[in-house]
This record gives structure tokens, C-alpha cells and sequence, in this order.
């Protein structure tokens, strides 16, 4: 009997091909094998440079040294901790040592290290480099509020306007308008002479009081043009009580800005009649209760003194009667805040006391 046949053997399976073959190691290999990570830097390039800052920082501290000498040696005598002699001695010294260490090979190193550095990076090396980023950091600031500014123009003036068919005061007429002034209100005027009886002639001192409040000596001399014509050349405000001949200046800081307010008012208008600058100073007999119209106070803030300055305001457009804007010294340049009336208006609700010397002296 024939044997049994042998089984068929199993069939190889297909070789793949040589470059898929490759294809495949290489995609493997770079799976496993990670990309190279930046070198670091070795220890021993950190110490060189710590080296060199150090060096280079010593060097510096030692030349700061040197620079302080010549400003020693031109102190006044008796300035010095040691002679001259010996600090100049010294600064030579010194100043041999750094130019031996300059040359130093160490020294050399950390120069050329530096400059080394500074090509490769020249950023932020400035002088000013903490105060640039300080000014980067800080926030923008906001826009500042601008000042109210009135829509509606107004003039202003110091001196209140003469009424029609006024007659300008000579010194004739000089008596006759006090005595007809004195007896038309509380306010007085009186001629300020050595000797009683002695005739009138320029230049003429007025003294003009407001009573319990303050005292002005008016300086009068004859106008330029005519030669006739009485006009206001200087003012002087004391106070009331105050014993002060009429070319002094009193001891109150308030009478002391009313002297300049109005030697500037008599500056602004040099030809004013003297019955303009009567009728401004009779708007001073609410001196010391009438509220500033900037601040709202009697009181400044700086000098404590009450409102000195008068201005009047007229509307050019309008039905808005004049009014008497009344202020501190450093209130005058600020304008005039939304509404806000009259001062006169507003100074009628204090009731009519006067201030008086004795309120104004312990305000100042």
C-alpha cells in the first residue's frame, strides 16, 4: 500500500519591500530617541562671570573713591577731617593704584568679558533704566478737570463809575465836598494836617474812616493835565485803633493786603476822580463778615485773613444788575463757580454787625 501524502507546508508570508523597510526603522527610531535639549551652562562659566562682576564692581567703587578727592580739596579751611596735604597725597596714591589695576590681567579679562557681553546684547543698558521702568509701570494718569469758565462775558472793574454831571474835586473844592461827604452817611473824612488853620497845598493827606473797622490815609496831589484836579497818588490802610502816622504801615496782615489791593487799584486807573476811590472804600464796611464768592468763607485758608479784594461785575449781555464780587487774595484768580450770586446778596443773611479791629486783629 503507497504511503500517505505529506501536508503542503505553510505559505511565507510576502516580504515587504527594502525602502518600506526603512521607512518604518527610521519613523521608530525617531519616536524613541527625544530631541537634544539646549546645553546648559557649565559651573564653571557662572563662577567666571560672578568673578568678573565682582571685579569690575570693586574696580568701579575704587574709582567713585577717586573722583570725591578733588571736591575735598576745594572745601573751605576748617571743613576738612585731614589737611590737604595728606588728601591730595593720598588721591595721587590712589589714583596709581587704579591705573596699576586697570592694566591688571584680571581686571583686563572682565573688561573684554563685558564688552563681549554687550555686542552680542546691547538691550537695556541705558542710564536711566530704573526710571524708564518706573514710568512704564505707572498707570496713565486721568485727565484732569478743566475749570469752569463762564459762557457769559462780564467786565470788571475796581472802581465803581461816577455818576453824571460829577464835578472832579480840586483843592478849592476840597472842603466843601468833605462837609457835604460827612453829612451824607456814617463813613468820615477829615484832612490830616500838623497844625490847624494852615492852608491847603498838595500834596494833601485824607484820613478815611469806617467805624470799628478800618482807617485809610489818602495821599492827594494835582493832576498832570490841569493841575487842578485832586487825584489819589497813594493809600494806606490801618486799623481802626491803631496808632499809625499815615506813611507807616500797620502791624495787621489784613490792613497790609488792603494796602496792596488798593495801592494795585490805584495803579489800574491813575486818573480816577477821588470820588471813585471814596465809593470803594465804603464797600469795605463788611470787611470782616462778608464771605468770599470763590471759597465761601470769611477766612482764608493761607493767611487767614478775610477777602480784601473788591471787583465790580457787570453783565454785557443780560438783564443781571452790577454786583460786588468779593474775594481772598489767592481766590482772585480762579473764576467764579455755577451759581453763585451776588456777595452783597449773600453777606445780607450775617445781619449788620461790624467786624471791627478786634474781630480783624485775632483773625490774623
Amino acid at each position: 500500500m503507497p504511503p500517505p501524502p505529506l501536508p503542503a507546508p505553510h505559505a511565507a508570508p510576502p516580504s515587504a519591500p527594502a525602502s518600506d523597510t526603512a521607512n518604518t526603522n527610521a519613523t521608530a527610531n525617531a519616536t524613541a530617541t527625544p530631541a537634544p535639549a539646549a546645553p546648559a551652562t557649565p559651573a564653571s562659566e557662572l563662577a567666571t562671570l560672578r568673578t568678573h562682576i565682582q571685579t569690575l564692581t570693586e574696580f568701579n567703587n575704587r574709582l567713585q573713591g577717586i573722583r570725591r578727592v578733588p571736591a575735598q580739596l576745594l572745601r573751605p579751611p576748617g571743613a576738612h577731617q585731614l589737611e590737604p596735604s595728606l588728601v591730595a597725597t593720598h588721591g595721587f596714591k590712589g589714583l596709581a593704584t587704579i591705573a596699576e589695576s586697570v592694566r591688571s590681567e584680571k581686571v583686563q579679562d572682565a573688561l573684554k568679558a563685558a564688552r563681549k557681553s554687550e555686542l552680542a546684547d546691547p538691550s537695556n543698558l541705558g542710564s536711566n533704566l530704573r526710571r524708564e521702568n518706573l514710568k512704564r509701570r505707572r498707570p496713565p494718569s486721568p485727565e484732569s478737570p478743566q475749570p469752569y469758565r463762564e459762557t457769559e462775558s462780564k467786565e470788571t472793574s475796581f472802581l465803581p463809575p461816577v455818576e453824571p454831571g460829577t464835578v472832579a474835586v480840586t483843592l478849592n473844592g476840597l472842603p466843601a465836598y468833605i462837609r457835604e461827604h460827612n453829612k451824607a452817611g456814617k463813613n468820615k473824612l477829615h484832612v490830616v494836617a500838623p497844625k490847624k488853620g494852615r492852608k491847603l497845598e498838595c500834596p494833601v493827606v485824607l484820613r478815611f474812616t469806617v467805624p470799628n473797622v478800618v482807617t485809610v490815609y489818602l495821599t492827594l496831589d494835582d493832576s498832570t493835565q490841569d493841575g487842578q484836579t485832586l487825584l489819589v497818588a497813594n493809600a494806606t490802610a490801618i486799623g481802626s485803633r491803631e496808632q499809625k502816622p499815615p506813611h507807616s504801615q500797620s502791624d495787621f496782615m489784613v490792613f497790609q493786603q488792603l494796602s496792596q489791593q488798593l495801592a494795585k487799584v490805584i495803579r489800574s486807573d491813575p486818573m480816577a476822580p477821588l470820588q471813585a476811590y471814596v465809593g470803594l472804600l465804603s464797600k469795605y464796611e463788611r470787611l470782616f463778615i462778608e464771605k468770599c464768592t470763590n471759597c465761601h468763607k470769611v477766612i482764608s485758608v493761607e493767611g487767614h485773613v478775610p477777602p480784601v479784594v473788591r471787583r465790580r461785575v457787570t453783565a454785557t449781555t443780560g438783564s443781571d444788575a452790577p454786583f460786588w464780587d468779593v474775594r481772598h487774595v489767592m481766590c482772585q484768580s480762579e473764576p467764579k463757580p455755577p451759581g453763585t450770586g451776588s456777595s452783597e446778596n449773600g453777606a445780607e443773611n450775617e445781619g449788620d454787625a461790624g467786624g471791627g479791629e478786634g474781630g480783624g486783629s485775632n483773625s490774623v
